[in-house]
């Protein structure tokens, strides 16, 4: 049985036929609306065509989306999942992944595989279908197939992760308890992450990088710092020495962007975890 859970902030009309593009194919599908406001209206065409596959589930207050995805992993192992795909609502894949997701179950041993992925296709990173089973070892959250078996034994989203760093912690988790994580290289998913900054020399590009509001990188380097702390791991070291690298050459406003990359880091040497705007007044 495969239920799917859609992480929903402030959703938007536009991203309804995403969700219909796999909804048909999945046993039943969680919508987990983290905004704090009913935004159920705006799903009525989907509750009326499909009124018995989709439970629409509203958070009272925005609980982060950690939290609301693991309530989403709660709901859907009650269910009785075996399998559990996680979206965000802007994600759109190429072909019908639920097909393609169980023609892989049924032809390989499971068991002992924590996460299946698609191939993520951005534009700053293109990426065609290809064919059969390749290990990887940190896809992003959006479009991956989580065993609940697994989920259950080493448990959800690490909820220190907050909203950044989720699926990495994660990822880390289910290899260091032994497990295997799959691209389902046939499988494609479509997504714009955010804004792209191009460097340009005579109107040829010679490098692309994601370019996020510098509150983000609070968020980002608080659980990075987390993580890197918790495992040691030279992945999330690097890949954040980048992402520094990146403000300091590229971006405007770099005054701000580092402010927030202190403040995150100082955040989790201190132990808080929360919304920004929930910080201590006695934090500096």
């Amino acid at each position: 049985m495969i239920v799917g859970i859609v992480a929903l902030y402030k959703p938007k009309k536009n991203e309804i036929s995403n969700i219909v593009s796999y909804i048909e194919s999945l046993d039943f599908c969680f919508l987990m609306d983290d905004s704090g406001i009913d935004n159920s209206p705006l799903f009525s065409e989907l509750f009326d065509k499909f009124p018995n596959k989709i439970s629409y589930v509203l958070n009272s207050e925005n609980l982060g989306l950690v939290k609301s995805v693991n309530k989403g992993f709660s709901l859907a192992i009650d269910k009785g999942a075996d399998w559990i795909l996680v979206m965000n609502p802007d994600g759109k894949f190429q072909k019908d992944p639920i097909r393609i997701y169980n023609k892989f179950l049924s032809e390989n041993d499971m068991n002992n595989v924590s996460i299946l992925c698609p191939r993520f296709n951005i534009d700053r990173r293109p990426k065609e279908a290809g064919t059969g089973l390749k290990s990887v070892k940190y896809p992003d959250m959006s479009g991956c197939l989580y065993n609940a078996n697994v989920l259950k034994k080493i448990g959800y989203f690490d909820e220190k992760t907050y909203f950044y760093g989720l699926d990495l912690e994660y990822c880390i988790r289910a290899i260091e308890s032994g497990y295997k994580i799959l691209e389902c290289s046939e499988l494609v998913l479509n997504h714009k992450p955010g804004n792209t900054f191009e460097l340009k020399f005579f109107g040829h590009t010679f490098f692309r990088c994601g370019i996020d509001v510098p509150q983000r990188y609070y968020y980002q380097f608080r659980s990075a710092y987390y993580i890197f702390k918790k495992y040691k791991n030279f992945y999330c070291f690097a890949f954040h020495v980048y992402k520094f690298l990146k403000v300091i050459l590229f971006f405007k406003n770099k005054a701000e962007y580092i402010r927030m990359m202190h403040m995150g880091i100082y955040d989790a040497k201190r132990g808080f975890y929360g919304n920004i705007s929930e910080r201590p007044n006695n934090y500096s």
